[in-house]
């Protein structure tokens, strides 16, 4: 469904906006997550192989993304400082290499089949990964290789959860109706706790264990009890009847006195430890102190940083959640961007899913608000139904490019406006050398360039030109952009001039390069000046060689990159009603101001201004504000990032749009706001554990 509104903000004046919620998306659940503390980044992988690495360090954003595919099942995933391991149903411990595109740096097959739990010790000096067969596999983290250590005894049954002791020494297990301790030195099992069953015939399954400093155990098991165990002694301290359905994981805070506890029950119930020195005095180790909730399905991970908690489920969303005092941050299951693209020119929209595109209408501009519009005229299937990592489409709407990581398609699609159904799709066959897969993909704003950002890691930027032969229209390969030279990481972000003279990327080491096209080759042009933290949102402003970069803790500047000066610099302070723990995710120039910008911040479209006519009347609303001795919140930066730049600005938040993915200009007037529909990614979910309460249906 697509509405046409308006929304009229005082300083920038009304603007027609398409509201798009035919954006489809279907939910991908959360299986399993782990969060390094050295990087200060979340790795968690979804029900359809896709391991997804966030940046927690300020506002979490989504940085990389490795994709998944039919029959892709990763169980567990572990972080040994910068390196990242995952194990799957497939029997195979994989390390990954995170640097630049991500790709797999050695692959092994453990011994006992299919791999369900992996733990790395604190120390990062063992790994352990448990199996169906029931051997534990145990390797030796050294000089960044990965060298074989032993298998300890057998037991029978699978492995599901295991967890190492704080010296590395002790590794703990949970399985079917037990708990056991196993010291890694030997190999043997020291103690092997029963935990009982809740009928005679239904075994009890541990889903989680977790190991204190003092060698206190844990574990979540399918009775949705949590019991506690002396691990030197071998024997159960107390048990606590957490839900009447299976408790499936547990997380330690970093003050080491709090237990967070999650399952089939879409609540979280946090356990305070009674002996740490609080006012309460019981003979309880622990006693339930308060609930947490927010998600609206079973609850299957869940990892710890600082006063933050972060969880996941069956719903497919990440939630962040911290106390006191209690904030809730929900990030839904949506595509790594760009996920959708606007052809301006012909009023297309280009919607990217997991295996497959669509291609939709916009409604027309002079429609009495509001009116319904969109029209899906097109569906584009990967080949063998292959994960597509990038996809766009020509302003004109004549060209339509994807790629997987096999696979690469360029399209030319001829839409027929006045019968759709006369439309043609064709597949260009005899494209140039060079046109291989690609991690990114751009074309340029008359249609006529295409941007293929090469994935084998070298940093190359294909650039290739279409031109017309013979009534016929030919792509050939121009050029090998030699981007690696200043870009040293994956590229994450990147913008075409409207002139398709220049082309801005920015990628995760923070590099921001402007490349300027003179006669027929590209050229580097300049260097931005290199922040702290990487970009989190870039845009070029229509007209003029202005770029706007905004970064994960809020700090956003423009710069002149042909006056090589900053034109504005600040810290932006969010208005009420926004989203401060998110960042800022898009930026579109308005074009009808020059100094006035539309920002997404999660869910939520702000407009932002600036200028010397803004600067001076925030710094008299601030001089006034002395004179009255109090202070207001404004939006300014008290350190002066450029010499001579505007530091002062005036943001209003002007529209909630509930999970929105990208927001785009159309023409001068028209404001094209993508969402995704909130009903999709609820009706294909199972139905969610209801507890039967007397007297309610």
């Amino acid at each position: 469904m697509e509405r046409n509104d308006q929304f009229q903000d005082k300083a920038d004046g009304a603007c027609q906006l398409h509201d798009v919620r035919f954006y489809n998306l279907l939910p991908r659940a959360i299986v399993c997550s782990s969060f390094g503390q050295s990087s200060r980044k979340l790795a968690l992988a979804r029900d359809d192989g896709t391991i997804e690495v966030w940046n927690m360090a300020y506002a979490p954003f989504l940085e990389k993304t490795i994709p998944g595919g039919e029959g892709v099942s990763i169980e567990g995933l572990a972080w040994a400082g910068q390196r990242l391991f995952s194990v799957s149903l497939a029997g195979t411990l994989i390390e990954w290499d995170l640097s630049k595109i991500p790709c797999v740096k050695q692959s092994i097959l453990v011994t006992g089949n299919a791999a369900w739990c992996v733990d790395v010790s604190k120390d990062e000096r063992l790994l352990a990964v448990g199996t169906e067969g029931g051997y534990i596999n145990v390797y030796r983290l050294d000089n960044e290789e990965l060298a074989y250590e032993r298998i300890l005894d057998k037991q029978e049954g699978r492995i599901v959860c295991c967890n190492f002791d704080w010296t590395g020494n002790f590794l703990v297990t949970g399985s079917t109706d037990a708990v056991r301790v196993w010291d890694v030195r030997n190999g043997h099992a020291v103690h092997k706790m029963t935990t009982g069953r809740a009928h005679n015939k239904q075994e009890t399954t541990v889903w989680a264990v977790l190991v204190l400093k003092d060698f206190t155990i844990l574990s979540a098991d399918s009775r949705g009890k949590l019991v506690v165990y002396d691990g030197q002694m071998g024997t159960v301290l107390e048990q606590h009847l957490v839900s009447t359905a299976d408790l499936l994981c547990l997380a330690l805070n970093e003050e080491k006195n709090i237990v967070f506890v999650g399952g089939v029950e879409p609540i979280i119930r946090v356990f305070d430890r009674a002996d740490s020195g609080g006012s309460v005095r019981t003979d309880k180790l622990f006693v339930r102190s308060h609930n947490r909730r927010g998600h609206t399905h079973d609850i299957k991970t869940l990892a710890t940083y600082g006063r933050y908690l972060f969880s996941g489920g069956i719903d497919g969303s990440l939630l962040v959640t911290s106390s006191p005092p209690f904030t809730l941050d929900t990030h839904f299951p949506l595509l790594p961007g760009p996920a959708s693209m606007v052809a301006a020119d012909s009023r297309l929209v280009l919607l990217k899913y997991v295996n497959y595109l669509e291609v939709w209408t916009l409604g027309p501009a002079s429609a009495p608000a509001p009116a319904l519009g969109g029209n899906k005229v097109l569906q584009i299937r990967s080949k063998n139904d292959g994960h597509i990592l990038a996809a766009a489409i020509a302003p004109n709407g004549r060209w339509i490019v994807y790629s997987t990581e096999h696979i690469v398609r360029l399209l030319r699609y001829d839409y027929n406006r006045k019968e759709p159904v006369n439309s043609r799709l064709v597949r260009v066959r005899n494209t140039p050398e060079h046109f291989a897969v690609c991690y990114r993909a751009q074309f340029t704003a008359d249609s006529k360039g295409l941007f293929l950002y090469d994935r084998t890691g070298g940093g190359t930027i294909n650039f290739f030109s279409c031109a017309a032969a013979d009534d016929s229209e030919e792509w050939d390969h121009k050029q090998s952009i030699d981007a690696g030279r200043w870009l040293s990481e994956m590229v994450t972000l990147s913008a075409v001039s409207q002139c398709s003279r220049y082309l801005v990327c920015a990628d995760l080491a923070s590099s921001i390069v402007v490349f300027e096209r003179t006669a027929a080759k590209w050229k580097r042009s300049i260097s931005l000046p290199r922040y702290k933290l990487p970009p989190t949102a870039l845009a070029l402003q229509p007209g003029r060689t202005r770029v706007a970069v905004a970064f994960s803790d809020h700090k956003l500047f423009v710069y002149d990159f042909d006056q090589f000066a900053f034109v504005f610099s600040t810290y932006l302070r969010l208005p009420a009603g926004t989203d401060p723990n998110h960042p800022i995710s898009g930026i579109a120039f308005d074009p009808r101001h020059e100094s006035a910008m539309v920002l997404q911040n999660g869910s939520k479209i702000v407009t932002l201004r600036f200028g010397p006519d803004i600067e001076d009347e925030v710094l008299q609303q601030e001089e006034t504000s002395r004179a009255k001795k109090w202070r207001p919140v404004t939006n300014g930066s008290e350190q002066q990032d450029g010499e001579g730049s505007l530091t002062k600005c005036k943001l209003r938040m002007v529209r909630d749009a509930p999970r929105l993915v990208s927001i785009e200009w159309l023409g001068e007037s028209e404001l094209v706001a993508i969402q995704a529909n909130a009903l999709s990614m609820v009706e294909h979910l199972p139905a969610a554990f209801r507890i039967k309460r007397y007297g309610k249906t």
